[in-house]
């Protein structure tokens, strides 16, 4: 039988991933972190010292699994516009399936979270210098218009993480049946991979891509 001290501090971690859904770093509860994750408070102070170290770590965490699939797509596409097309679709799965907790990052570095603005800070720049080079790449090679960069990205990223933060940001205020209806509506028709592909494409053509097969 695994006792409460085992594993204690990816328990706490995931407790905390979980419950950033609805609250941001700065309104997390530590003691009921440690309740949820079935662990005793001494432990967290055990393992992270501080509420600093402990968000960090939690943070750290969501991204640096982000970060391995981002690359494990990038790494499977066997062209430059493949490449570009699925980093772009790991992010806009990524902010889809993580769109309260990204919401509630956002909160946080508006409101001058230590923690928030340092973790932006560090990691924001890493998948961004990715999607930098490759569409460099792809203009090089000819397959998207030349362009500035920052224009170039500025019109590709609404299309991956718009749609997600529009629906999350609805459903944090929904309180009617209606409303909470209306949402599970859209996130099968607007958020689902064939919907978040197909606004890639679209958006990609717009920058001059052809269609998959050559079209």
């Amino acid at each position: 039988m695994t006792r409460p001290s085992q594993n204690a501090d990816l328990r706490l971690i995931e407790a905390a991933q979980k419950m950033l859904k609805n609250t941001s770093l700065s309104q997390m509860n530590l003691r009921q972190v440690a309740a949820n994750a079935g662990v005793n408070l001494g432990m967290f102070h055990y393992h992270f010292k501080s509420k600093d170290q402990f968000s960090r770590a939690v943070m750290q965490d969501v991204y640096e699994r982000f970060f391995k699939n981002f690359n494990l797509r990038i790494e499977e596409a066997d062209s430059s516009i493949e490449k570009l097309r699925q980093a772009l679709l790991a992010i806009g799965v990524f902010v889809r399936d993580h769109r309260r907790l990204m919401l509630n990052m956002m909160r946080d570095v508006l409101d001058h979270n230590e923690v928030a603005i340092s973790y932006v800070k560090a990691n924001g720049q890493r998948h961004a210098i990715v999607l930098w080079d490759l569409v460099g790449r792809c203009q090089k090679e000819g397959v998207l218009e030349k362009m500035p960069r920052p224009q170039a990205l500025a019109y590709l990223m609404p299309s991956v993480v718009g749609a997600s933060l529009a629906v999350g940001g609805a459903e944090s205020v929904a309180k009617t049946v209606f409303e909470k209806g209306f949402l599970k509506g859209a996130d099968l028709l607007v958020l689902s991979d064939k919907a978040l592909q197909k606004r890639i494409d679209m958006a990609l053509k717009g920058l001059g891509a052809k269609e998959r097969g050559g079209k």
